[in-house]
C-alpha cells in the first residue's frame, strides 16, 4: 500500500505499476514505464528527480546479478571493493567507508524493505526472492534514516501473493559451483497469503597456496544459505501488514590474496632465480583464512489508511555474528626462498582474528498525504539504537625470524570495543506541483545521533604499543535540507535540478596505539550537492537519463594505513565533480542495447596536519571512467524463444589510499559476461548457458599495501562457467 500521485499525464493504474517493476521490460516494441520507491511512494522513474538506477527482478535474473557487486558493476558511479569477506566496501561518487570499528558507520547505507543494516558484515548477502534494486546516487539526506551521504541502496523482496505461484531455479557450473533457489507464495486463509524463499550455494575457491605446510588450495570458496518468510495481513481495505523474518549464513574461504610484486615477501622469493614465482592466483601461506557470518531479522511494516492520508510504521530488529581470521602477511615457512641458502625457509605471518557481534532495533514512522491536487506531504520519525560488541587482534607467527626453528606465536596485541549508538531523525518533504509540468521538492531533516563506546587495548608493541582502558561520549547533530524543481519538458521527457545536503556522524578509532588515539573522536562529515539532470523516453523505444553534479565534502572521514595500524581521519575538503549516463534502446522486436557511463573528477582540496602531502589526490575508489555496454537478442523459433545477452564492464584505475600509491591501486580492467537461454512456448521453464568474465581477465576484486611488508591484493573470480534451469508453476 503506497501512496501514488503523479502529473495528470502521468498517472499509473495499480496494474500498470506492478507490470512495469522488472525493468527493463518490452512489450510490442514499447518500453513500459518503471516504477519506485525512492522517495517512500510509487512514482515514475522519471519522475523522480534524483539519479537512480533501478535494477527489476528479470533483469537480475538473466544479468547474472546475485550480490551487491554485481550490481555495482551495471550501476554508474558505484564501486564496490571486499577487504574481507565479512567487510564489503561501498562508493558511490567516490564516497564510502572502510572503516570497520565498533563505533563507525557507513557512507553508503543499504536498506532491506526499508530496514537500515547498519554493520557491513550484514550487507554481505545473497540477492534473491527480489522486485528491484534501487541505487540512489548523491546525498539522501532527508528521507533516510542514518543519513546517508554518499547515497542509498534499496532492496525490495517481492511481496506475498494470494495467487498461487512459485518457482525452482537450480544451476552448477565449474569450480564446483551449485545453486538452489526455490519459492512459492498464496493465499494461506481469507485475508492472509504467505510467502516462503531459500536459497542455497557454494563454490570452490581459485587461489592456491605453495607452501608446503600448506593443506588447502581453494582459496576463496563459500557457501551460503538464506530463507525469507513473509505474511501479508489485510484485515480491511485501510489495513495491511507485512511480517517479514530472514536468515542467513555465509562461509567463506578466504580473503585469498596473491603476493604482488613490489613488496617484501615477493621480492625475497624473486631474489631466487630457481624460484617459481607464484602466480596471480597463487600465495604463500600456510595457514587459512576464514570468514563465517550469521544474520537474521524480523521486521512488521503497517501501512493504514487514516483521515486522508496513510500512517506508515516499520518496526525491526536485526542481530549479525561475524567470526574471521585475515591472514594479512605472509611468508610460508617451507617454501625456497632466497635467504634458504642462509639456513632458514621463511620469516612470518601477521594474523588478524576479528568476533563481531552487532544488535539493532529500528522503529520508523510516516504519515503522508495529498494536501491538496497540487501539494503532496510526507512527515516521519526514526529511531535506531545499534549495540556492537567487536574483538579484533594481530598475531604474529613467528619462525627463523625470531631466532627458533619451529612456529609460535608471538604477544598477542588486541582491542576489545562496544559501542552504542542511538540516532533520532525528524524529517518532512512536500512536493508541490506548480502547473502541469513543475514540481519543486523542498524537505529537511533533523538528526541527533550519540554513541557510548568503550575500548581495551592490549599491547603487543606492534599496532597496540600500550595498555589502555578507555570509555568516553560524544554527539552530533545535523540539519540536511534538500531543494529540487522538476519540469516535464515533455510527457516522456523530464529535467531538473537540485541541491541536496548530507550528514554522517563522528566516531572513534577501533584498533588504535594508544589511549590517547581511542578515546580522541574523529570529527563528523558533511556534503553539499548541486545537480542537473534529464530522464525521458523517445519514441516509446529509447529510455535515457544523464545527470552532471558536483559535490563538496567537508571533515570528509578517510582510512589511511599508519606502520600496520587503519586510522581513520577527517580530511579537510574535497571536492567532487561528474557525469552519468544511462540508456536503454529497443533496436528492433528482437535486439536492444542497454549502456552506463560515468565520469569522475575528484580531488582533496584542502587537507592539513599529515594529510597534507596528499592535497590534489585523487579520492579512493572513484575510477576517472567507467562504463558497460549489453546487447540483448529475443528470437523467436518455432516450439518457443532464444534470448542471448552479452554484457561488457571497463572500469579505469582506481586509488585506494589518500596517498594515491599505485601499488595501492585497483588497476583498470574490462569483463565481458556472456548468457544464452531457451524457453518453450508454455513459458514454464527455462534452460541457460552462462560464462561469467569470458575473456579470463587477471583483475583486482580489492586492493591495499602494508608498506614496506606487503601488497593485499585480492583477485576476483577467474573465467567461470554453467548451466541454469528455471522452473514456475502456478499463476
Amino acid at each position: 500500500m503506497q501512496t501514488l500521485i503523479t502529473r495528470t499525464p502521468r498517472r499509473l493504474a495499480l496494474a500498470a505499476v506492478v507490470a512495469s517493476l522488472s525493468a527493463p521490460v518490452v512489450a510490442n516494441n514499447t518500453l513500459e514505464e518503471i516504477v519506485v520507491t525512492a522517495q517512500h511512494r510509487e512514482e515514475s522513474l522519471t519522475d523522480v528527480p534524483i539519479a537512480i538506477t533501478a535494477l527489476g527482478a528479470e533483469e537480475l535474473r538473466t544479468s547474472g546479478i546475485d550480490d551487491l557487486n554485481g550490481v555495482s558493476m551495471r550501476t554508474p558511479g558505484f564501486s564496490m571493493g571486499s577487504f574481507t569477506p565479512s567487510q564489503p566496501q561501498l562508493y558511490i561518487r567516490g564516497i564510502g567507508s572502510n572503516d570497520d570499528g565498533a563505533a563507525g558507520d557507513q557512507s553508503v547505507v543499504v536498506f532491506l524493505d526499508g530496514v537500515y543494516l547498519g554493520r557491513t558484515a550484514g550487507q554481505a548477502f545473497d540477492l534473491f526472492d527480489l522486485e528491484r534494486i534501487e541505487v540512489l546516487r548523491g546525498p539522501q539526506g532527508t528521507l533516510y534514516g542514518k543519513n546517508a551521504a554518499g547515497g542509498a541502496i534499496n532492496v525490495v523482496s517481492q511481496k506475498p501473493t494470494e495467487e498461487f505461484s512459485g518457482a525452482i531455479e537450480l544451476s552448477a557450473g565449474d569450480l564446483g559451483y551449485k545453486s538452489t533457489r526455490a519459492k512459492v507464495s498464496g493465499a494461506l486463509a481469507e485475508n492472509v497469503a504467505g510467502k516462503i524463499a531459500v536459497s542455497y550455494k557454494e563454490r570452490d575457491g581459485y587461489v592456491e597456496s605453495l607452501a608446503e605446510d600448506a593443506n588447502f588450495d581453494d582459496l576463496n570458496g563459500y557457501e551460503s544459505a538464506a530463507v525469507r518468510g513473509q505474511l501479508l495481513f489485510t484485515p480491511s481495505s485501510e489495513l495491511e501488514l507485512l511480517l517479514t523474518a530472514d536468515y542467513a549464513e555465509d562461509d567463506r574461504s578466504g580473503p585469498g590474496r596473491n603476493l604482488g610484486s613490489t613488496y617484501g615477501v615477493e621480492q625475497a622469493v624473486r631474489l631466487d632465480p630457481n624460484n617459481p614465482s607464484p602466480g596471480f592466483y597463487q600465495n604463500l601461506i600456510d595457514s587459512e583464512p576464514r570468514s563465517q557470518i550469521e544474520t537474521w531479522g524480523l521486521s512488521l511494516k503497517a501501512d493504514w489508511e487514516v483521515g486522508e492520508g496513510t500512517f506508515t510504521s516499520i518496526t525491526a530488529y536485526r542481530e549479525t555474528d561475524a567470526d574471521a581470521v585475515d591472514v594479512a602477511v605472509s611468508a610460508a615457512f617451507g617454501y625456497q626462498t632466497a635467504f634458504a641458502g642462509l639456513g632458514f625457509e621463511g620469516v612470518a605471518t601477521l594474523d588478524n582474528p576479528v568476533l563481531e557481534n552487532s544488535e539493532q532495533f529500528t522503529q520508523e514512522f510516516r504519515y503522508a498525504l495529498n494536501f491538496s491536487d497540487d501539494l503532496f506531504l510526507q512527515a516521519g520519525f526514526f529511531y535506531l539504537n545499534e549495540q556492537v560488541e567487536r574483538f579484533e587482534s594481530s598475531v604474529v607467527v613467528c619462525s627463523y625470524a625470531c631466532s627458533s626453528p619451529v612456529k609460535y606465536a608471538l604477544p598477542v596485541g588486541s582491542t576489545t570495543q562496544a559501542n552504542q549508538t542511538d540516532s533520532f531523525g525528524l524529517f518532512a518533504q512536500g512536493i508541490w506541483s506548480v502547473n502541469d509540468r513543475t514540481d519543486v521538492t523542498f524537505g529537511a531533516r533533523y538528526t541527533y545521533e550519540e554513541k557510548d563506546a568503550t575500548n581495551v587495548g592490549a599491547p603487543n608493541g606492534l599496532n597496540v604499543v600500550a595498555p589502555y582502558d578507555v570509555a568516553m561520549s560524544e554527539n552530533w547533530s545535523a540539519l540536511t535540507p534538500k531543494l529540487a524543481v522538476n519540469y516535464a519538458i515533455s510527457d516522456d521527457i523530464s529535467s531538473y535540478a537540485s541541491v541536496t545536503t548530507g550528514f554522517k556522524s563522528g566516531g572513534y578509532q577501533g584498533m588504535a596505539p594508544n589511549g590517547v588515539a581511542a578515546s580522541t573522536a574523529f570529527d563528523e562529515e558533511n556534503v553539499t550537492n548541486y545537480e542537473v539532470g534529464v530522464k525521458g523516453t523517445i519514441a516509446d523505444s529509447l529510455r535515457f537519463s544523464a545527470a552532471a553534479f558536483r559535490s563538496d565534502y567537508s571533515d570528509l572521514q578517510v582510512l589511511r594505513v599508519v606502520g600496520v595500524n587503519q586510522v581513520t581521519d577527517n580530511a579537510g575538503e574535497a571536492e567532487i565533480q561528474g557525469l552519468e549516463l544511462e540508456g536503454q534502446w529497443l533496436v528492433s522486436d528482437n535486439f536492444q542495447l542497454m549502456a552506463t557511463y560515468a565520469y569522475l573528477g575528484t580531488e582533496y582540496t584542502e587537507l592539513e596536519g599529515d594529510l597534507a602531502a596528499s592535497e590534489g589526490n585523487s579520492l579512493r575508489n572513484a575510477p576517472k571512467n567507467a562504463y558497460s555496454l549489453s546487447a540483448i537478442f529475443d528470437y523467436p523459433v518455432a516450439s518457443g524463444n532464444l534470448n542471448a545477452r552479452a554484457d561488457y564492464i571497463s572500469k579505469d584505475e582506481a586509488f585506494q589510499d589518500i596517498e594515491n600509491r599505485a601499488v595501492a591501486a585497483m588497476p583498470e580492467y574490462e569483463v565481458l559476461n556472456l548468457r544464452v537461454a531457451y524457453t518453450p512456448a508454455s513459458e514454464e521453464w527455462e534452460v541457460a548457458a552462462w560464462m561469467k568474465n569470458a575473456l579470463d581477465e587477471e583483475y583486482l576484486a580489492h586492493n591495499s599495501v602494508i608498506a614496506p611488508l606487503a601488497e593485499l591484493a585480492l583477485p576476483a573470480a577467474p573465467r567461470t562457467w554453467g548451466v541454469t534451469f528455471n522452473y514456475r508453476f502456478g499463476n
